[in-house]
């Protein structure tokens, strides 16, 4: 495979042909091992966008007891990220050529994508496999609903909203034909709070986990710059609340107002005693079992809350041009605007009502079918012909 798609080193953080560097690289990793693979799971974004399929790779892991699934990345701090993170072959296919190097090479009946990143379109032109969008959560954010499902043979959904969600957004797109039901395998991976987390003698925890401000100002649904500060002002001040505060990633990127104010949010808690703690952790799992309430945006964090059954309060995004999808929990759950973020302490009251709670319990069954790790995996398997099915090699 000279020249091939396996040989990209790292080099003082450039990409450089070395093949000595890049095959001692990964013979480490185990991704030079040469073996087919019936499942590919294709991810084109650089490394600023990794958490997309961290919370994938426990149920990956659990699929490839069963078949033989590769990682295929095209940017090489992602490869040696990932390497890391999972036993799973990982092939880096830095340029075209590479992708269709492997594509003929290996030969997968199957492609997974946990994202709409614009190169998933190199891989979708080849007609042998199903392939298969995933997404990276489950939430009302108008991304969830983008026409670009129309170009994958199937999707997974979690349950009845995203179906419906769907069906009123697209024009000419089957429902029942390219959506498959599988419930959200993740919420069933279970993760133990972190080892730095501090003890508290505050009478509750609530975790603050506001969304990125997005890419541009249709997905612009973050609350840091508008409700951020004042919040947790409110919460420290209130003398009853632990605060964990869980920023986005990707919070700040882009505009220097978010970034400011994950700073200041930062100097408040550690200038406060009480236990607050500031959550860089890979995974948001624990968290809905350590706290007691949660403040968030409308994004995934929102809709994987609602099975915990705890008091749960939405920012309303202070930009106009952030659309509110209708119908789901948006259209009954009362956003709390920019000018009520000093005013969160009574929206959690009203969140911890026994109404408000009822109604958590009945979205959380219309958001997420029944379905765990064992619901994905079957659903992937039933796309793999017998034949090519086949335990990995050791």
């Amino acid at each position: 495979m000279a020249g091939g798609p396996l040989r990209i080193a790292i080099t003082r953080g450039r990409t450089a042909w070395d093949d000595r560097s890049a095959r001692r690289t990964w013979q480490r990793s185990g991704a030079l091992s040469p073996q087919r693979a019936s499942v590919f799971v294709y991810f084109g974004s650089g490394p600023q966008y990794v958490y997309q399929i961290r919370d994938w790779l426990v149920p990956l892991a659990s699929l490839a007891e069963n078949v033989p699934v590769a990682i295929v990345v095209r940017d090489p701090r992602v490869a040696l990220q990932l390497v890391k993170l999972t036993s799973l072959p990982v092939l880096l296919a830095r340029w075209l050529a590479d992708v269709d190097q492997l594509m003929n090479a290996y030969q997968p009946e199957v492609v997974l994508y946990v994202n709409q990143n614009v190169s998933n379109f190199d891989v979708l032109a080849y007609a042998r496999p199903q392939h298969v969008f995933l997404s990276h959560g489950e939430s009302d954010k108008v991304y969830m609903v983008s026409n670009q499902a129309k170009a994958y043979d199937l999707t997974f959904v979690a349950g009845q909203a995203a179906v419906d969600r769907y069906r009123a957004a697209l024009h000419d797109f089957d429902t029942d034909a390219k959506l498959r039901v599988i419930g959200r395998p993740q919420l069933h991976v279970s993760e133990p709070p972190p080892t730095d987390l501090p003890t508290t003698s505050l009478p509750k925890t609530i975790v603050y986990a506001p969304t990125t401000e997005g890419s541009a100002a249709p997905m612009e649904y973050g609350s840091l710059a508008s409700h951020g500060v004042a919040m947790v002002r409110a919460l420290l001040s209130s003398g009853q609340y632990r605060v964990i505060f869980r920023p986005h990633p990707q919070a700040g990127r882009r505009l220097s107002t978010v970034a400011t104010a994950v700073r200041q949010i930062g100097d408040l808690l550690t200038s406060n005693p009480g236990g607050h703690y500031v959550d860089r952790t890979p995974r948001f799992g624990w968290q809905r079992e350590v706290a007691d309430a949660l403040v968030c945006d409308i994004s995934a964090v929102a809709v994987d809350w609602l099975p915990t059954g705890k008091p749960l309060v939405v920012t309303r995004p202070a930009q106009p041009l952030a659309p509110i999808l209708s119908g789901g929990m948006l259209s009954q759950l009362p956003l709390l605007g920019s000018d009520e973020a000093g005013g969160v302490l009574a929206a959690l009251a009203r969140a911890g009502a026994q109404e408000s709670l009822e109604q958590l319990r009945s979205w959380a069954d219309y958001y997420f079918a029944p379905g765990d790790v064992a619901t994905f995996v079957d659903a992937v398997l039933d796309l793999v012909p017998v034949d090519a099915a086949r335990t990995p090699p050791e």
